[in-house]
Order: C-alpha cells, then sequence, then structure tokens
C-alpha cells in the first residue's frame, strides 16, 4: 500500500536522481515515487482524486491489491490495461505522460521495462498516418503499433481518416486480437467509445482494460 501521508507531501528531487541497478526486480514504490516527484513536481493529489491515482500507481507496481479502493468496477486484472475517462483537465493526461518519463528514466538507466511504454495521441497518430499516406518513404507504418505496450492519449478526438476509416478503431481490435496492454486516457465514456468504433470494439471494452471513470473539477479553471 502507498501511504498517503507519505505519497501527499510534494519532494523535489534534483535532476541526478540514482536509480540502482536491477532490472529483474519489480521498482519500489519509495523510487516510482520520487522519480514521480521530480518529473511532475506540481502535480496534486486530492483527497477527491487520490484513489484513482493511488489504483493506478498500483496497476504500474504490479501490485495485487491494485484495485483495493473499487474504482474499477469491470473485473481488475493485472494482466490488462487502463482506459481512464472522465472530465475534462482533471490530469488523466498529465498523469500517464508523467508515468512514462518515469519509465523512460529507468529503461535509460537499467534496461528495465516495467514502467515503459511509448505514448501518442491519436489525433498525432491520424497526422501521421496522412504524411505516410503522401510520402512513401515515410516509416510510419499502423502496424509497427500493434505490438508492445501503448499509451494512447484523446482516445475519440481524431477524425477518421479520408472521412471514412477509423485508424483508431482498427488498431484497437489488432492490439486486442495479439493481446498486448494498451492505456487509454479519453474524456469519451465506454458507451460514446462504442458508438464511435461500433460493438466489434465496444464488447471487447471490458476484456482488453481495467476501466476507470475519473470525475472532477478541471485544473484548467
Amino acid at each position: 500500500m502507498i501511504n498517503s501521508n507519505t505519497i501527499l507531501v510534494s519532494s523535489k528531487t534534483s535532476a541526478s536522481v540514482k536509480v540502482n541497478s536491477h532490472h529483474q526486480s519489480l521498482i519500489t514504490k519509495q523510487l516510482f515515487w520520487k522519480l514521480f516527484r521530480f518529473h511532475a513536481p506540481q502535480f496534486i493529489i486530492k483527497p477527491e482524486n487520490k484513489e484513482i491515482i493511488y489504483s493506478v500507481f498500483r496497476y504500474f507496481l504490479h501490485q495485487p491489491d491494485f484495485n483495493d479502493y473499487g474504482v474499477i468496477k469491470n473485473k481488475a486484472d493485472l494482466d490488462k490495461g487502463l482506459l481512464v475517462y472522465g472530465d475534462y483537465g482533471v490530469g488523466k493526461s498529465t498523469l500517464f505522460n508523467t508515468i512514462h518519463e518515469v519509465g523512460r528514466t529507468i529503461v535509460t538507466k537499467t534496461q528495465n521495462t516495467q514502467l515503459w511504454f511509448p505514448r501518442i495521441s491519436t489525433i498525432d497518430m491520424l497526422n501521421q498516418y496522412y504524411k505516410s499516406q503522401k510520402h512513401p518513404s515515410s516509416n510510419f507504418k499502423l502496424e509497427n503499433y500493434y505490438r508492445g505496450k501503448l499509451y494512447l492519449d484523446d482516445l475519440g478526438k481524431e477524425d477518421k481518416a479520408y472521412n471514412r476509416e477509423e485508424i483508431i478503431g482498427k488498431l484497437l481490435f489488432e492490439r486486442h486480437h495479439r493481446k498486448f496492454k494498451t492505456f487509454v486516457t479519453t474524456n469519451e465514456n465506454p458507451s460514446a467509445i462504442t458508438a464511435r468504433y461500433g460493438n466489434h470494439i465496444g464488447d471487447r471494452l471490458p476484456e482488453m482494460f481495467n476501466i476507470i471513470k475519473w470525475e472532477g473539477k478541471s485544473w484548467r479553471e
């Protein structure tokens, strides 16, 4: 369990954060928190959001009790990915982007890939897809995103490719078929995702993701 009395304390660390090279062992919560605070010193954990944030922390730290707070309403499973949906500006993207940076720091220093995952917004992916259609020499291929862990931000904000093709829906389907972990942040609820990408995606959401609803007041107000 992550101690709330400790985790609510804001503590800056220097840029020379040291990471021990034990690449076969799980990353400790102490190291994770130290690096998280280094990469996001202004990130605020409040009583109204702490259960969601701690559940996500525990998930990435591979703790079996990651859903002790009960924020995941479908069957919770460490072998699934995460889908966090809800209000604008509550910190969904900031949380996952910071975990991405923590993972980058650790994998660079130790080769431990526990927290490492590539990230891309669905809008950026669509833009890269367009560029690849215009420039055959482009190294972008949608198929390159079918494997490995992946974080997709802003699911549902992208347009259809050429107003007809749902390339993100295709990506989700292929990743589910191959059983790779996907992490998603979105303002769209599961019903809206189903309406957008079809029942063949909506029916698979509970199998593919631990689904978390995150409500709250926007930080941007």
